[in-house]
């Protein structure tokens, strides 16, 4: 009998401890509804519902915006970037746009006032906007993905359908999409200093000089002309440059023509020559780049640099494309031209 007794008073237990839970659930659901009653604005949900169920099928991404224009797409040889003469990009970067965009979540109900779209940054760019417009077609051309973006400095990111006048903010983690440079390595020479004995640099202006060194561990010197001893620092910087390139875009070597106006040609201990020329190109400075073996056994090596950086073109920014060939008078100041 006791054990009956036992049994009835688990039971009641269980079905309290139910009806409990089924109640705390109700409490929860009833203060969700007073909140959304208290606060219209908030909003819940993915932007993009479904989207990790159909990005294996994208086929192409563009974006567009005031500062970059650009079209990605699955090539035979993997994702490249169209517009840039098939450029492959970074898979890091690709994964980060579409998990951003799987877990881009809702959070409050902005403005459907059109007039108000450019406070928010979700202009339509391609009216003169400063929003981003991000889409994403599958093979067959439909949308996955069709929004304007409004990303701003600190962080605040605001959506809109380019149909809708609706603005949302939401929540979430996205690439720098205005940035083309960072969706590509754009690191031509993967040349260590250290490896650097001379450095010829024919600058835009004045003189051509020879900044060299007898051994790793010596300091840089100015080769020719002779010149008063400068500070070690000085020369290693502007030796060295052309090891830090930083790249802002990409075609290919031969969509770039023009007579060079800089010159380069960077020697390492181990006999391996980069011959490296500055030219002027719709208004940027663009790199290209040569690697030669000084013998018969340095061959291999130079082909191996060649493969990564002959086929292509890169734009430097105004300040890389000064510094990477400064006039030696800024080296030494007052020295003749």
């Amino acid at each position: 009998m006791s054990t009956d007794l036992a049994e009835r008073r688990k039971s009641q237990a269980l079905s309290l401890g139910l009806i409990a839970g089924a109640l705390a659930i109700v409490a929860a659901i009833t203060l969700g509804i007073e909140m959304r009653a208290l606060r219209p604005d908030l909003a819940a949900g993915l932007v993009t519902p479904g989207l990790a169920d159909t990005i294996g099928g994208a086929h192409r991404i563009t974006i567009t915006s005031a500062e970059a224009s650009y079209r990605i797409e699955n090539t035979q040889r993997g994702w490249a970037m169209r517009d840039r003469d098939d450029y492959p990009v970074l898979r890091s970067r690709l994964d980060q746009l579409t998990n951003g965009l799987e877990q881009l979540r809702y959070t409050r109900r902005m403005t459907s006032d059109p007039s108000k779209h450019e406070r928010l940054g979700v202009g339509d760019p391609r009216e003169g906007g400063r929003g981003i417009l991000v889409q994403i077609e599958d093979g067959r051309g439909a949308l996955l993905v069709n929004l304007v973006l409004g990303v701003e400095p600190g962080g605040a990111i605001y959506v809109r359908r380019p149909d809708q006048d609706q603005t949302w903010a939401a929540r979430g983690e996205l690439p720098p999409l205005r940035d083309i440079a960072s969706w590509m390595e754009l690191r031509p020479l993967d040349l260590s200093a250290d490896r650097l004995q001379r450095v010829e640099i024919a600058p835009p202006q004045g003189r051509a000089y020879v900044l060299a060194r007898d051994s790793a561990d010596q300091p840089w010197r100015i080769a020719s002309p002779a010149l008063a001893a400068l500070a070690p620092s000085v020369v290693a910087s502007a030796a060295e440059r052309i090891t830090q390139l930083a790249p802002v875009d990409v075609r290919t070597a031969p969509a770039i023509q023009g007579a060079a106006r800089a010159r380069i040609r960077a020697t390492t201990f181990d006999g391996i020559a980069v011959d490296a020329e500055l030219i002027d190109s719709d208004g940027r400075t663009w790199l290209k780049l040569v690697a030669r073996g000084a013998t018969p056994e340095q061959e291999p090596a130079a082909l191996e640099l060649n493969d990564r950086i002959a086929a292509w073109a890169y734009a430097l920014s105004e300040f890389e494309a000064e510094s990477l060939a400064p006039p030696l008078s800024s080296l030494v100041p007052g020295a003749a031209n």
